[in-house]
């Protein structure tokens, strides 16, 4: 068999086994979306083109009400359903049956280490603070999450932004799909490589990579194309990914207030 042939055949062989991976993805979404009930929340569709299940486990949540490092504090289970857009927080309800009681874009979702103290057997051991800057009613939501074992507790943190390391200048900086900035050319670029993007005033860019050198790469809304083009020519419009940026931005700077109020406070104590 000639290399073209057997290259081809390796194409269509991973261009199969894609296709077959994001069937079982939207049958596993299918399935999860049946089990998931909206009991006294506005419902949102869960079924998504571009959604798939990253994560799914039961932790226990500490009630509301307990006091804080309270020896006595009582947990309740939940489950996480982590798509990779959006957190679920949902209650069993039987077999199979989940009830959400809140859900944030995942974007929206920072957590925070607790400090156990005291040791193994401490109530606290395996905790973390989650919090939702924008909940299903628009409302700030801090929750404290108890995990089965310290792997799962890193596996959980892992998967959401903390606050101690906010969004920072780097030499390159990769977006996904479902959280990216936006930009609308403002000056024609012919593409002078085949990587690069021809733009043409007035379309709009999805940015997936900024680069420190003065280039962004994207792909053009009006055909999907992707390739790199020059900041210069683009302006960074308002889209849901700035307003949630700002969110993460407002809440980093009130907890740093937070903080420098406490301090202030102990020193003059």
């Amino acid at each position: 068999m000639s290399p073209f042939f057997s290259l081809v055949i390796t194409q269509i062989i991973d261009e199969c086994n894609t296709q077959v991976g994001r069937m079982r993805q939207m049958e596993e979404l299918i399935y999860v979306s049946k089990t998931l009930e909206f009991d006294k929340l506005k419902a949102i569709p869960i079924i998504s083109q571009n959604r798939y299940l990253e994560k799914k486990g039961e932790l226990q949540e500490m009630s509301k009400g307990g006091p804080l490092f309270n020896m006595r504090a009582k947990f309740t289970p939940v489950y996480l359903f982590l798509f990779n857009d959006l957190l679920v927080i949902a209650a069993k309800k039987g077999a199979e049956r989940f009830v959400v009681v809140d859900h944030a874009h995942r974007s929206l979702v920072q957590v925070q280490p607790v400090d156990e103290g005291g040791g193994s057997g401490n109530p606290y051991e395996h905790c973390f603070n989650l919090t939702l800057l924008e909940n299903h009613q628009g409302r700030v939501m801090e929750r404290l999450f108890k995990a089965p074992s310290q792997s799962d507790m890193h596996r959980w943190m892992a998967a959401f932004p903390n606050p101690s390391k906010p969004d920072r200048d780097e030499d390159e900086v990769v977006y996904e799909d479902w959280d990216c900035p936006q930009v609308q050319c403002v000056e024609q670029y012919i593409a002078q490589q085949a990587d690069e993007l021809t733009l043409e005033p007035t379309e709009i860019i999805n940015v997936i990579r900024k680069a420190n050198e003065g280039w962004y790469e994207g792909n053009r809304l009006s055909d999907g194309q992707k390739g790199w083009f020059p900041i210069a020519n683009v302006i960074e419009i308002t889209n849901e990914h700035v307003r949630r940026r700002n969110l993460r931005e407002r809440y980093r700077v009130i907890q740093a207030a937070s903080m420098v109020a406490s301090s202030k406070a102990n020193t003059i104590q």
